[in-house]
This record gives structure tokens, sequence and C-alpha cells, in this order.
């Protein structure tokens, strides 16, 4: 473990200073343990015979073993980051402070006037200067970083650049004012807290992909850009990270590998999909780089692992798959290998009505709900928790939902087919940004591993670029 530029991995994350004191001697003692450990086996290699060494083999193995499941506690979780520079590669410690050539007072915080908008990854700049206003390039500093209101914080995290620098990172959830506040060693900055604006997302378009007559529904991207989109001309179409056709997969049919009407499309893994056929009533899996058809999961009925209709799928976090069906009024959930868990939305009073889209973020199931004109929340064992939005033509309400995305930060973006156009919420449920052109029927979208989205466009027969 290297100390030097160490900031905590965890979101949101506040380091108080028993917490940040314990973590500290429990690195040590497990780095001594590892010590020990290192310089009994380098003892064992120099002053042993061969079968000293294959008899102690398998005890230094199970104590490495034992030492890698050794287990940090959690720390607590808010919009405060403090950050420790240290200078010795090797140390153990999370850092240390003393006495610096940096005046706080001389530092500035740099890139405050940028566009902030929700939901954004957001950079500003730390940096660090002498009492002559000369800049730092190597110092040993605490610098402590507060963004108010801390409850719409989604990331805060804290890196040193090559520059001497120190490049805060955090994403604004919802539009609004927010006071940051900076301090090294102790002492605020000059000016602190800065006060920025972050406005409503605006999502622009930067290509296209051009389908030439395909009527794009479903589209996913697997974590090396490759794309697969399913077309209403019964094929799912293939494509690389840079947008170039790559094959064709299925002809119209009903017979294994054929296709009639797939709706949408979710990636297994890098190298395998599932297509959720409307017309087959059935979930196929094939394989993206031979083309090939692996197997059939269901046909139309109304009982488990059945289906009708089925209108979007999606991965949960267990490896399953999940369903929405339209003409059975319910998302299903099943095993990789098509073994039906539970279903849910088929009741109650928050029964589903035409369910169009669906996906899997952090224990949520989020379900677009095509009748009534809103999203509809439940749990990971199907409980309803709430609903967001309502039938309308203004911003943050639907006339025509369809496919949605929750990308990395915990943004919901949902397709509006009819009013065309992609809105973004909070995962609480606050209209946080929308699409600028208007597109002439928003039906799927996806993210790219570089944060761009893609968004199919039935009635225009393309794939949309946005960012």
């Amino acid at each position: 473990m290297r100390a030097r530029n160490y900031c905590s991995p965890r979101e949101n994350t506040r380091v108080e200073n028993g917490e940040l004191e314990a973590a500290k001697n429990q690195a040590q003692l497990l780095a001594k343990q590892i010590n020990q450990a290192a310089e009994f086996a380098s003892d064992l290699v120099q002053r042993s015979s061969s079968s000293d060494i294959v008899q102690s083999n398998k005890s230094l193995q199970e104590r490495f073993e034992e030492l890698s499941k050794i287990q940090f506690a959690a720390t607590r979780v808010s919009s405060f980051m403090t950050f420790v520079s240290t200078c010795e590669p090797q140390s153990f410690s999370l850092g240390f402070t003393r006495n610096s050539e940096t005046d706080p007072k001389r530092s500035t915080v740099e890139g405050l006037s940028q566009n902030f908008q929700a939901g954004v990854e957001a950079k500003i700049f730390i940096c660090p200067k002498t009492y002559e206003g000369e800049i730092i390039k190597q110092h040993v500093d605490q610098v402590e970083v507060l963004i108010e209101p801390d409850d719409q914080v989604a990331s805060l995290m804290i890196n040193e650049e090559f520059s001497g620098n120190l490049q805060v990172k955090f994403v604004p959830k919802v539009p609004g004012a927010y006071n940051i506040t900076a301090k090294i060693n102790g002492e605020k900055l000059s000016n602190s807290p800065f006060k920025i604006q972050v406005e409503e997302r605006q999502l622009e378009l930067v290509g296209d992909l051009d389908l030439q007559n395909e009527n794009p529904t479903g589209i996913a991207v697997n974590s090396k850009g490759l794309i697969a989109v399913a077309s209403y001309k019964h094929c799912i179409m293939i494509f690389d990270k840079e947008g170039k056709y790559v094959r064709r997969l299925g002809h119209h049919g009903e017979n294994p590998g054929e296709l009639d009407y797939p709706v949408d499309v979710t990636f297994m893994n890098d190298d395998e999909i599932l297509v959720a056929e409307e017309g087959n009533h059935r979930i196929q899996q094939f394989n993206v780089n031979t083309g090939n058809y692996i197997k059939i999961f269901g046909r139309e009925g109304t009982r488990e692992a059945e289906f009708k209709e089925p209108s979007s799928i999606c991965m949960d976090d267990q490896g399953q798959f999940v369903v929405a069906e339209i003409g059975n009024e319910r998302v299903q959930v099943l095993t990789k290998d098509g073994a039906p868990v539970f279903a849910f939305g088929d009741s109650g009073p928050e029964q589903l009505h035409y369910p169009q889209g669906c996906a899997f973020h952090k224990d949520i199931f989020i379900v677009s709900d095509y009748a009534s004109n809103c999203l509809k929340l439940f749990d990971s064992s199907g409980k309803f928790l709430r609903k967001i939005g309502e039938e309308g033509e203004a911003d943050g309400q639907f006339k025509d939902l369809w496919g949605l995305y929750i990308d990395r930060h915990g943004n919901i973006l949902v397709c509006d087919n009819k009013r065309g156009v992609v809105q973004q919420f909070s995962i609480e449920g606050r209209f946080t940004g929308k699409s600028v052109a208007k597109l002439q029927s928003a039906c799927g979208i996806a993210v790219m591993p570089d944060g761009r989205f893609l968004v199919s466009d039935f009635n225009g027969n393309k794939v949309f670029i946005m960012k």
C-alpha cells in the first residue's frame, strides 16, 4: 500500500479523527505482519534445505491468505473529504501534517467559472502557493474540502497532480447554489467558502449512426464499447466503439436464431446478449462475436418464466435478468439459466400498466410505466417504493415514456417518445435536465464507456450520440 496521494475511493467520504487513527493503526499492524511473514520466507530460502522449504510452503501460503482477508472498517459518509499528501512512497501510514511553505491565503482555487451542470462530474483545482506567491510542486499539506448542501453531492474525490495542484472531483446532483469550503493545514483559503451555481443538464447531439430504415428500438453497450441495436426489422445490428457497422444477427422467423420484432437487448457479458422478442414472446441469447444463437428462454404464456409481449430486458447485480412484459403487466426476475426467481407489479395499488422499460440500480428496480406516464420504483424484493413524474408536456412530466438508463452517477435518463426528448432525474425524483435537440421518437438509451449517451430514434432511423 502506497500512502502518497492517499484519498478514500468511497463516495461521499468523511474520515473522522478517531476513525482515521483506527485505520492508521490497523494498516500499520497489517504491514508489520506482512513484513514478518516476508522476512521469514526470505530467511527460509537463504538458510534452509529444499525439503525444509517444501515443508514450510503450505503454512506460508495459509498465513498470507489469512492476511489478505483482513478487512478495514467502513467510514462514515458525507460530502467532506480530507486529503493528506506524504512524500514517503513506501510508508504504510495514511499521511501526516507538518509545517510547510504553503500559505493558504495566497493559495488559489481554479475552475470556478466553468458551466456546472446537475449530474455531471465537475473538476476544480486547489493550487497551493508559497508565502511569496510561487507555485509549490512538492508539498506536505493537509487539504480539507467541504461542499454544501452535503446531501446533494453524489461523490467527492481529491487527487494530486504531477504539477502539485490538487484536483477536486465531485458530482452535484441537482441544480442550485453550492458552497465550497477549502482549507490547507486547517486554515481557510482566501475568500473561502466559494459559491458556484449549478444549472440543469443539457444533453447535446455530437454525432449519429445512420441505420437506413431499420427502426431502432432498444440499445446496449458492453465494457469494450461494442454496440448492439435492436431493430424492428427483425434483427440485431452490431457496431464497434467507433460506430462502424460490424454484423447483423438474426432474420425474420419463429425458429431458434430467428427474430420477430425484437424490442430490447442487454449484454450478459462482453460476448453475449439477451434479446427480448415482442412477436415471439421469448428471450434469446446470442454470441455477438460469431452471431450464433445460443439459447431460448420462455414461451408465450402467463405462468412463471413465460412471457407475453416482453418489452424490456436488463441485468441486476446478481447476474439475473429482468424482463418487463406489456402483455402480462409485470416484471419478472430470472436466473441466468432462466429459472424464475420472483415477479412484481402485477397486483396491488401500484400495479403496472404496460411497463415499457426497466433498469436496476443499487437494489432498486426502476420501471417506465407507459399507461401511467410515470416511473415506478421498487426495492430488491419487488416492494413498491415511490413514483416519479406524471402525465404532461412540461419538464419533469411524461407524454409517452419508453426506455431508460441509470448512469454511474445515479442519474435516471428516460426517453419520452412522443415529445422526442430525453429527460434526466435524480434518484430521489427531481428533474435535473434534458436533451437540447428534439428527436422524432426517442426510444432506447445506453451509455458508452467514455460517458457519451446513445439514443435510438425509431422514426428517425438513427442512433444519436449525446453528451
